[in-house]
């Protein structure tokens, strides 16, 4: 059956007397319905969900679920996001988008594996370096299956007070159990490390603990997805709960070209080398070609322009790889060097002598003192 997943979500709502789970399973069924072309059965389900309430304003108050706060401080232990279809674009090597493809086959399919007696686990963990897109999968996920995105926060999810910690898991997880959604604990490594070491107390084991006993009993409708920059740190019991693992890296020359692409929007013009500011970008992730971009961008319109100077463009590129204290001045001859050094092949004598401010001959003898001394 197609909507199993939902149908029982319902009758389990109904038997605990969860009114707000109903409510919230229903509302994902109508709109299934209504997706598979079923308007009828769709619209026939609203009317039943508005009618179990006095008027429309009192049953979307039922429907808006407030998030767990942690009991001390008060703060919310999640924040939540509503992203569109097609709202979040992702740059990912072809094999990596087939994976991800096929998590989102395996989500969407969810109810006619479960028909046919195979137990799913919708679940992936995502590991890499900073910068490289690991929280962008999780918005991306979340938009393309349409579900809300609720991101843990580790700052008030992790308590100094014993057991507090194990306390905001369970409530995070039994929010998460009660609707539709995709729970994302960013992050992982705060709350699931390696249980064997030797400078932690005993407090952290229970914490592990406490996270492997609440994905075990996470529903099979809730979508869990974890990310973490140091996948080396974690329990070897925490790899076996995600049925999904994902390892990002810094992005290749094609990727960098497609990012670059992506953030300058409109901003870029035939005269911008895409893929020389690609090849500079080398071993930048993501994000820092994404804040090189928008700063571009931002200088733009601030300058009053349609478009980036594409030398200027290429001066902000370069900027992001060398120190802070370099400077395009020709008679700062430790920053030729230092160029000179990070960039000799990759741009031309005659492309120097352009942002230096100089001429060809000058870039030429500098250069050749540099390097004799």
């Amino acid at each position: 059956m197609e909507y199993i997943i939902e149908i029982s979500r319902i009758i389990e709502g109904a038997l605990s007397g969860d009114k707000k789970r109903v409510l919230a399973y229903l509302e994902q069924l109508s709109k299934k319905l209504k997706q598979a072309g079923d308007e009828s059965t769709a619209n026939m389900l609203l009317r039943h969900l508005k009618n179990t309430t006095n008027d429309i304003a009192s049953a979307s108050n039922l429907l808006t679920t407030r998030l767990p706060v942690d009991s001390e401080s008060r703060l919310s232990l999640a924040d939540e996001s509503f992203l569109h279809k097609g709202e979040v674009a992702i740059v990912m090597p072809h094999g990596m988008q087939e994976k991800v493809k096929e998590f989102l086959s395996y989500v969407r399919n969810s109810a006619k594996l479960m028909t046919s007696g195979v137990g799913i686990s919708p679940s992936m963990l995502i590991y890499g370096p900073p910068g490289v897109g690991k929280t962008e999968l999780a918005r991306y996920i979340a938009s393309e299956l349409e579900l809300p995105l609720l991101t843990a926060r580790t700052d008030s999810l992790i308590s100094s007070y014993l057991g507090s910690t194990s306390k905001n898991l369970r409530l995070l997880f039994d929010h998460a159990n009660s609707r539709p959604c995709i729970l994302f604990l960013d992050e992982f490594d705060a709350i699931a490390k390696l249980r064997d070491d030797q400078y932690e107390l005993g407090e952290l084991k229970r914490v592990v603990i406490s996270l492997l006993q609440n994905i075990d009993s996470l529903n099979h409708n809730t979508i869990l997805l974890a990310a973490t920059n140091h996948h080396h740190l974690l329990d070897p019991a925490i790899w076996r709960r995600f049925t999904y693992q994902l390892e990002f890296s810094l992005p290749s020359l094609p990727e960098r070209k497609q990012l670059i692409e992506i953030f300058l929007k409109n901003y870029k013009t035939s005269k911008i080398d895409i893929t020389q500011l690609a090849d500079i970008a080398s071993e930048l992730s993501g994000a820092a070609i994404k804040q090189i971009c928008e700063n571009a961008i931002r200088q733009s319109i601030l300058s009053k322009k349609k478009t980036r100077d594409g030398d200027a463009l290429l001066k902000d590129f370069i900027s992001a790889k060398l120190p802070q204290q370099f400077s395009f001045d020709i008679k700062d001859s430790a920053s030729l060097a230092i160029f000179n050094e990070k960039f000799k092949g990759k741009i031309s004598q005659s492309k120097m002598a352009e942002l230096f401010s100089t001429s060809n001959a000058t870039i030429s003898r500098k250069i050749n003192e540099v390097e004799i001394s």
